[in-house]
């Protein structure tokens, strides 16, 4: 969290970690993981996706906007206990994997190929359900997120096996797009919380102990890679950076 933020916020204990790891959450879903899937939605047939796939989806669609709503509700309940004025939540930056696929799908290239640009948000919603995990599940919810949540292990699976469909469809210059954009996003998203979570002007967010709702696990993302056809040596995947 910069130290741009007020007395008031910064005084409260757990408010300066847990609100930005609820924000985050939200907006890693909002920004990354829907118009992920948004984008295999939208060109059925240069992905291979069978009905049965566009059906599970569609449904996985529905559960992350649900998750979103009660992510949101949880980040409502800690503004309204701590008093957090419009200014603090300002002063919270944008994650740096959010902050890195919008200027990547700014670039004007993409005009002219759309496709190209489904590939690139593909890439970074395999690797964002990677990443996060979900504090919303009924076992292991946590106001205050001291219960670690579970990984998107379903989510995991069925991206798996779309990609593994949709690969050998894949010309060599979307395989090529969605190798080199696995691996960048792999390195905005296994930074440290106060890395990932710093202002674009490069003023550090604090390094203590925080809550996280992202557990980036390379080891998990290294064997999806594999299995929907990857070699190793094509993507080329960050390391768990410590926390």
């Amino acid at each position: 969290m910069p130290d741009t933020l007020s007395p008031q916020f910064r005084g409260r204990a757990d408010t300066p970690r847990r609100l930005p790891a609820l924000l985050e959450a939200v907006e890693i879903d909002e920004r990354i993981v829907i118009p992920g899937l948004d984008a295999l939605l939208d060109a059925p047939q240069d992905f291979a996706l069978t009905f049965d796939a566009s059906i599970a989806l569609s449904a996985m669609l529905r559960t992350h906007a649900h998750r979103i709503g009660v992510l949101k509700q949880m980040a409502a309940q800690v503004i309204d206990e701590k008093g957090c004025r419009p200014l603090d939540l300002a002063e919270i930056p944008a994650s740096l994997p959010v902050r890195e696929i919008e200027d990547i799908a700014a670039a004007p290239r993409w005009a002219t190929d759309p496709h190209g640009l489904a590939v690139v948000r593909v890439a970074f919603a395999f690797v964002a359900v990677h990443a996060l995990t979900d504090p919303t599940d009924c076992h292991t919810a946590s106001r205050a997120l001291h219960l670690r949540p579970r990984p998107l292990h379903d989510d995991r699976a069925l991206l798996r096996k779309v990609l593994s469909a949709a690969m050998p469809m894949l010309d060599d210059r979307s395989a090529g797009l969605l190798s080199i954009h696995l691996s960048k996003a792999s390195t905005f998203f296994a930074d440290a919380d106060h890395v990932r979570r710093s202002a674009p002007s490069g003023v550090r967010a604090s390094e203590g102990p925080s809550w996280s709702l992202l557990d980036y696990n390379p080891d998990a993302l290294r064997e999806s890679c594999r299995a929907i056809g990857l070699r190793d040596v094509s993507v080329r995947l960050a390391a768990r950076q410590s926390r």
